[in-house]
């Protein structure tokens, strides 16, 4: 089997735009976090147009002290083209802080919309991704609704793999800005909600399996106080 290796301006490409995205983060932040997310992302074809779509992620508290997040994201999609799918979903958003005396559960539920568009310039997988979320949170016996925009990008740059791309070592790169659009007042004041910055390697087993294990830089504005977070995150994507 004849292996194609990336040539390396089109790696320092990718990272040259997440150093630059890294640059921008604001670095005012009050406190700083250490994280673990594992996060697990299914596709499965039910037709030719239509899809079932479905992300699992658990996150660990700060240092790794405990599980305290939980994240179910079912949906629904519909190809408007071969590159271009529109999806309708809902999310569960449960979270835990043990720290706290009485221990607190908050729920969030949502709703979302998303388009998106996937294209390759010379077998580096390009996807942008436009999510439109309304934000149903119950927060220490409190409810509140909002709504928020959320714009991703992610390159899946092939390093050593075979010709097509269905088997071997790819860098991904990503970044995903989130801004809050109606009821801001309710979520951190701000319309600027959090940005999150990622790189690392991957592993392409075949058409339908992809391993990632990267790091993830969170910006995040609270109410309270700003969140920087450096999180590992390990990624699994499968298709069928």
């Amino acid at each position: 089997m004849k292996i194609y290796i990336t040539k390396p301006r089109y790696v320092c490409y990718g990272l040259v735009n997440f150093l630059i995205l890294l640059c921008f983060q604001q670095t005012c932040a009050q406190t700083i976090e250490h994280n673990a997310w594992l996060f697990w992302s299914h596709q499965q074809k039910i037709s030719e147009r239509w899809q079932f779509s479905a992300d699992v992620q658990v996150r660990s508290a700060d240092k790794l002290g405990y599980i305290n997040t939980l994240l179910i994201r079912p949906g629904i999609g519909y190809k408007i083209a071969d590159n271009k799918t529109i999806t309708i979903g809902y999310t569960y958003f449960g979270t835990w802080d043990k720290e706290k005396e009485p221990k607190i559960y908050e729920l969030e539920n949502r709703i979302f919309e998303q388009f998106q568009i996937e294209n390759e310039i010379q077998r580096t997988e390009i996807t942008n991704r436009f999510r439109y979320e309304q934000r149903f949170l119950d927060q220490q016996n409190s409810k509140a609704f909002a709504q928020r925009f959320r714009y991703y990008v992610q390159a899946q740059i092939p390093l050593v793999t075979n010709p097509l791309f269905t088997k071997g070592l790819y860098l991904s790169v990503q970044n995903e800005l989130f801004l809050n659009v109606q009821g801001k007042d309710q979520v951190n004041d701000n319309f600027f909600d959090q940005n999150r910055s990622y790189a690392g390697p991957g592993y392409r087993f075949s058409e339908n399996l992809d391993l990632e294990f990267g790091y993830m830089f969170r910006y995040q504005i609270d109410k309270e106080k700003n969140i920087r977070n450096n999180i590992l995150q390990i990624v699994v994507k499968s298709s069928f």
